[in-house]
């Protein structure tokens, strides 16, 4: 059984996380030109370990919410 204030809060939520999700998938492939410098810099183990965690935040916070606001959309539509 679901919670319906719980559905509610992700009712809200899910615009903002999708386009914060995909603004940061934006940012990040606008600046992999420079993920090779930032490797030889830093060192490239800790550059790629937080590239990789970087785009799996950002790809999880966009899948969820247009995951959110699609069921929204099909649930708005079944209603009709």
């Amino acid at each position: 059984m679901t919670n319906p204030a719980a559905e509610s809060d992700n009712a809200a939520l899910a615009p903002v996380a999708l386009l914060a999700g995909l603004f940061m998938l934006i940012a990040a492939f606008a600046h992999l030109d420079r993920i090779p410098s930032w490797a030889d810099d830093y060192g490239a183990i800790l550059v790629y370990l937080a590239f990789f965690l970087y785009m799996s935040i950002s790809g999880r916070l966009t899948w969820w919410g247009a995951d959110i606001v699609y069921a929204q959309v099909k649930a708005r539509r079944s209603r009709r």
